[in-house]
């Protein structure tokens, strides 16, 4: 009898473990909730693929920018367009995105007409989106932008 309930038990818990290391997707409503429950922080959505080079590089930098503004209110949130999610976890995991990362619903991509990516999208505290572009953000940039929204009451 043990002998076959270990492997039946095993074959039952698998798939479980399987499940768990898997990035939540998020819709159009997912995204505004959680929009809300960042307001009075700045936001950063950052849309990326793994199959993009220009997105391989921007991700250093937004992992640095993340940590250089953790305690100041700054929030990135990555949002993989990939059409199969399969290597999406791995990708974040080999890259080392500290920060939040959702696979996005189709309803996302058409609210922010993404046509290109890297497309990175900014909103302000008080919760309204100020700037939507596609387009790698280098250092310079995400200071600039990041340092003039934190600066608005």
């Amino acid at each position: 009898m043990k002998k076959i309930f270990l492997p039946l038990l095993l074959c039952l818990l698998l798939p479980c473990a399987a499940w768990a290391e898997t990035l939540p997707s998020l819709n159009l409503a997912g995204l505004t909730d959680l929009l809300a429950k960042n307001k009075g922080k700045v936001v950063m959505l950052n849309f990326f693929a793994t199959w993009c080079p220009p997105c391989r590089v921007e991700i250093p930098e937004l992992i640095k920018t993340s940590k250089a503004y953790a305690d100041k209110g700054v929030v990135i949130i990555s949002l993989s367009v990939d059409e199969d999610p399969a290597p999406v976890l791995p990708f974040v995991k080999k890259m080392g995105m500290d920060y939040p990362v959702y696979l996005a619903g189709r309803d996302i991509t058409r609210a922010y007409q993404i046509s290109s990516i890297p497309h990175n999208a900014f909103y302000a505290k008080d919760g309204t989106l100020v700037l939507s572009e596609p387009g790698m953000a280098d250092e310079s940039m995400l200071k600039m932008v990041i340092d003039k929204l934190l600066s608005q009451k």
